[in-house]
């Protein structure tokens, strides 16, 4: 995954080059992150930390709006309770978790956004900006904590695709040219079910603090 990603880092940096209309950042996200159920016997437990970092790329059809997307692996984590007794599907064996036991997640996935990027134009060395849009998630890792197992492989109990929104802004801070540093608070939230318990729904939330360098 390092090697891809470092390939696309200089394929938009020639494209970078080649025109006047795009720019990418490169940024890091610390994130608060947390699941929701549909069911009354499955509660969120917390809020737990997660991370997200890639590449965003903007491609400016007018002077301040752009269409967005970009690439990035993002790691979400999220606690539920379940109020009766549930077996979890592990690569080693099944395991139960007896009823009001709290199972704890720790999902990684691969994040492709699409959306829309406003700005304002430039006060100071400072610009504002706010970006919407959908996000499609494949994932790529998944382990679970349960009162007396850590690091299980949960893969066949969690979804490989999931989907959501997103919305948020900030501001971006002249370095001189056309690099900036980047800061920004976002909302994501998904609206298809993280889990393949077929007995309720669970989704996932999160706020993210973006840190990056806009090129």
């Amino acid at each position: 995954m390092k090697k891809y990603l470092v390939l696309i880092v200089f394929f938009m940096i020639v494209l970078k080059a080649s025109s006047q209309n795009f720019t990418f950042t490169v940024y890091g996200e610390p994130q608060l992150s947390w699941l929701n159920a549909d069911a009354n016997n499955v509660e969120n437990a917390g809020v737990r930390m997660g991370f997200n970092g890639g590449l965003n790329f903007d491609n400016f059809f007018a002077e301040n709006y752009a269409f967005s997307t970009g690439i990035s692996i993002n790691k979400i984590a999220g606690k539920l309770t379940y109020n009766y007794d549930k077996d979890f599907v592990a690569n080693d064996g099944t395991y139960t978790l007896d009823s009001a036991g709290t199972a704890e997640y720790d999902l990684q996935y691969i994040d492709i956004p699409l959306g829309l990027k406003f700005k304002t134009i430039e006060i100071g060395y400072t610009k504002f900006f706010a970006h919407l849009g959908l996000n499609a998630q494949i994932n790529i890792k998944a382990t679970g904590t349960l009162p007396d197992q850590s690091n299980l492989n949960i893969s066949e109990e969690v979804n490989w695709y999931n989907a959501g929104y997103y919305v948020g802004g900030g501001i971006e801070y002249s370095l001189g040219g056309t690099t900036a540093i980047v800061v920004g608070l976002t909302y994501k939230n998904g609206f298809l079910d993280v889990t393949a318990d077929e007995n309720n729904k669970a989704t996932s939330e999160n706020v993210s603090l973006r840190l990056g360098i806009l090129f």
